[in-house]
Formats: C-alpha cells, structure tokens, sequence
C-alpha cells in the first residue's frame, strides 16, 4: 500500500512541482490599458499552470468564452464566469483558451487568447515519423 502511495505521488508530483502562475498583466494586472496579445507572446503555457486576474472588480471581470465570444466580444454563452477581484484560473486541459472582460473587450480590446500545451512527462520518448 505504501509503496502504491509513493507511486502514486511520483506521478502526480512532477505536474506540481512544475507548474508555473503567471499574474496576468503582471504588475499591470488585468485592465483595458494593456495589450494581452503581446503580454501572452513569448510564454508558454501548459496544463497545470495557472492565471491569476488581478483587477478592481468594480470595473472589470473575467468571462471564459469560446472562439466566437472572443472575436465578437460576447459574453454570453460563456464557459464561466468571474468577478472577485483577484480571480485563479487553472488550465486544466489543452487547447486555446479564450478570457474576455465583457464590459470592455469591444471598445478596448481587453482579452486574452492563449494555447495550453500538454505537460511532456520526464522520460517519455518523442516519437519518430515512421
């Protein structure tokens, strides 16, 4: 049983000690005065990590939308929705991910598009073309 349990954690135990937080915005936070496209450029992003929103919430909010919410700035249907101020968000699963502020993407441009990649485990080959 023991041993299961140490197993168990060393293959969870990687994903946790590799995942990274990135502050959105970084000291700037998330607001309509940055742009979130160069922002994103140059990071990447895997299952695992996590975004954390810091913004006033009296002004802002962070609405989880699919590609279509994103280009048009809609926010309803939506994939979540948060508004506290100081919002963390795990990227559980890959893909491109979309965040929008709904009061101020259209006139602003204040979203975010990303892609999360899935974590290469320690030891797994890379495949070859046959």
């Amino acid at each position: 049983m023991i041993a299961l349990t140490i197993g168990i954690g060393l293959l969870v135990l990687p994903e946790l000690v590799f995942a990274k937080e990135y502050v959105v915005g970084d000291e700037n936070g998330w607001n309509y005065e940055l742009d979130y496209r160069a922002w994103a450029d140059g990071k990447t992003f895997y299952v695992g990590d996590v975004l954390d929103f810091n913004y006033d919430k009296e002004e802002h909010n962070v609405i989880v939308v699919n590609t279509t919410g994103y280009n048009k700035c809609l926010a309803s249907p939506n994939l979540g929705a948060f508004d506290s101020g100081n919002d963390r968000i795990s990227l559980t699963t890959p893909g491109k991910k979309y965040y929008i502020c709904q009061w101020h993407c259209d006139y602003s441009d204040q979203k975010l598009m990303i892609t999360v990649l899935r974590k290469k485990m320690l030891g797994t080959p890379i495949s070859s073309p046959h």
